[in-house]
């Protein structure tokens, strides 16, 4: 049990008995079937010749004269086969002597000796008509009798067929199958022991590089394989290693990032604190500055567990909004905010609804992010657009403030980038990662008269 374990586990032996295995029983089929076809064909074609000579002896036709005999078995509508040719005739009596009978043929005295011994041996029924075979002295032989003289003295023609030599022609034939199957099956293990080989060794390969990612190294596999499929795969893995690479760069980034964004208001609340509890610090403003900083860490410890639950691999259930509405309704929302900072929050769109298949939570959190966003730049405007081009559904926010500095504008959407006047700068990023998750695209850039932020999603047609 351990062995055939051990077998189906390693490649090289699973190819190699698999081969040998299909070699074994095609091999034994064609044996088996070209033997019993054989014999079938010679037990056949003997016993339907002794029927014919024995028809033949009925009418006054023998084997001794072949040219009539041949001619009879024409007439009958048959055909003068190999079996007929080897007919062979003995006169016998019922003691099984050998008996002397005008017109039958010279038969050698070995074939006499043979036959005889057969009779003697098997001690054949002569009285019994139906073709049988028999064996002697190493031969094999169809016999068929009839009774040549009906008074007495009793004799009884005995027609035979010797097929030992067709027996050993299949016997011959059973051999060069074998050499046969043994040449076939040593080229084959050759061949599979090749293949086995030629598959094994980028296996082998593929699995140490996937052991490398997995220890965390991610340098590419700079190993080519000839074989489509294993370049393919190799590919693939190093593909998923730059991903893994990136991502492991991301992270480290990240809470790099993070542990410096959470230093500072840390740092302002313990100092605030140590200054209410040492009376150098009047308690209203320090308070006050407590509070916002709790506030300001609330709300990055909010952002950072959002941008885990998006950077999520597990996909979350998708579904099918209506996209203006939802605008709208976060628009809304927004109201008091805006008019706290005595800004004018415009939204406008022509009224069809438009249908988009996504994770209405996560598209909710970017919306808010671009208004929340772009109410922190203006000046007293802002005016959100929703419209369809072709199979996209588009988000317009524009703003009248001073736009985004032309250094800071191709790193807007990065994690952590503040430019003036922003936070933790982890809330555009929200938005660039909620939308390449659900296959668009962002942007920024400057309008006449301020900034505008676009997003392009794909919408249920």
């Amino acid at each position: 049990m351990k062995l055939f374990s051990r077998i189906s586990r390693n490649l090289r032996a699973s190819i190699f008995t698999s081969f040998s295995a299909l070699l074994f029983f095609s091999f034994v089929l064609i044996g088996v079937a070209f033997n019993f076809a054989a014999n079938q064909y010679i037990e056949r074609s003997a016993k339907n010749a002794l029927i014919d000579a024995r028809n033949a002896h009925l009418v006054g036709v023998t084997v001794g004269a072949a040219e009539m005999f041949y001619s009879h078995i024409v007439a009958e509508g048959g055909s003068v086969n190999f079996f007929h040719r080897n007919l062979m005739r003995l006169y016998v009596d019922p003691e099984h002597q050998l008996a002397h009978v005008l017109g039958s043929p010279a038969v050698p005295y070995t074939v006499v000796r043979d036959i005889t011994g057969v009779l003697e041996g098997e001690n054949v029924d002569l009285s019994a008509r139906s073709p049988r075979r028999i064996r002697a002295n190493g031969n094999i032989y169809y016999v068929t009798t009839i009774r040549a003289m009906v008074t007495p003295p009793v004799v009884y023609a005995v027609y035979y067929i010797n097929v030992t030599d067709l027996r050993r022609f299949t016997a011959g034939i059973n051999m060069r199958l074998l050499a046969l199957v043994a040449i076939i099956w040593f080229a084959t293990m050759v061949m599979s022991t090749i293949l086995s080989g030629a598959l094994a060794k980028p296996l082998k390969n593929l699995s140490q590089f996937a052991g490398q990612i997995g220890q965390g190294n991610f340098e590419p596999n700079p190993i080519t394989f000839a074989n489509e499929e294993f370049e393919e795969l190799n590919q693939s893995l190093n593909h998923a290693a730059k991903q893994l690479a990136r991502y492991d760069n991301d992270q480290k980034t990240f809470f790099q990032n993070v542990s410096h964004e959470l230093r500072t208001p840390l740092m302002s609340i313990k100092s605030y604190a140590e200054g209410i509890k040492y009376g150098v610090m009047d308690n209203v403003m320090a308070a006050e500055t407590i509070l916002e900083c709790t506030d300001r860490l609330t709300e990055m410890v909010g952002d950072i567990l959002y941008v885990s639950r998006i950077d999520n691999i597990t996909a979350p259930l998708m579904e099918e909004v209506n996209l203006a509405a939802l605008i709208e309704e976060r628009v809304a929302r927004q109201q008091s905010l805006a008019e706290r900072r005595n800004i004018t929050l415009d939204f406008k769109t022509d009224g069809e609804p438009i249908i988009i298949s996504c994770v209405i939570s996560y598209i909710e959190r970017a919306v808010d992010n671009l208004i929340s966003n772009a109410i922190r730049h203006a000046q007293g405007t802002v005016t959100l657009e929703c419209f369809t081009i072709g199979s996209k559904a588009t988000i317009r926010v524009l703003d009248d403030g001073t736009g985004f500095e032309p250094d800071a504008l191709p790193n807007i959407f990065e994690r952590f980038f503040k430019g003036k006047n922003g936070l933790t700068g982890i809330g555009l990023s929200i938005v660039k990662s909620v939308v390449e998750q659900h296959k668009g695209t962002a942007t920024a850039e400057n309008g006449e008269n301020g900034a505008i932020m676009t997003i392009s999603l794909p919408r249920v047609v």
